[in-house]
């Protein structure tokens, strides 16, 4: 099952492609850590992603991290309007030094997160706006979303978030 959608706003334009049944990843938003992040989750997801967003970075990350998160989200209550039925899922991902869980559930929005970063920004993104991805992701795609992580490297802690998100999406859409 694919879905398409494209969110288009003063400051950004993003294009996103999700395939419940490929596997080619191509992500481009500008932003390092962003695009880790969404090739990690897809990979753990086993699907396609496509991702291509234009954003206003020279003013800040914030607005193409928040409308690629509305639009991945968006996307992924697509599959359910079209029919996919997704459960529950969950996982855990350790890397490294670092110890990522994730859990959803389809149905109804949430987002509950148990982590801190030692940084402020990394790989072009505030941290803060990592939250503020996943949560909007969550509230777009229709799914209660928690995710915590305990290590001392934050690259490591995102990445190993995405890819448990990643898998626990795998589960909820089998």
């Amino acid at each position: 099952m694919k879905t398409s959608l494209t969110r288009e706003t003063k400051e950004t334009r993003v294009e996103v492609s999700l395939d419940l049944e490929g596997h080619e990843t191509s992500v481009s938003t500008g932003i390092e850590i962003l695009d880790c992040i969404l090739k990690s989750m897809a990979q753990s997801a086993q699907m396609g992603l496509k991702v291509a967003a234009h954003g206003d970075l020279a003013t800040g990350d914030h607005h193409t991290v928040e409308d690629v998160g509305i639009t991945a989200g968006s996307a992924l209550a697509g599959l359910i309007k079209g029919g996919k039925r997704p459960g529950n899922g969950c996982a855990i991902v350790p890397l490294g030094s670092v110890f990522a869980t994730a859990a959803v559930r389809f149905g109804e929005p949430g987002y509950l997160e148990e982590f801190s970063f030692a940084s402020e920004r990394l790989g072009g993104m505030e941290l803060e706006d990592f939250s503020h991805f996943m949560r909007s992701l969550a509230y777009n795609g229709s799914f209660s979303l928690y995710l915590g992580a305990k290590g001392d490297d934050d690259w490591r802690k995102a990445e190993a978030m995405a890819a448990a998100l990643g898998s626990a999406l795998r589960a909820a859409f089998k």
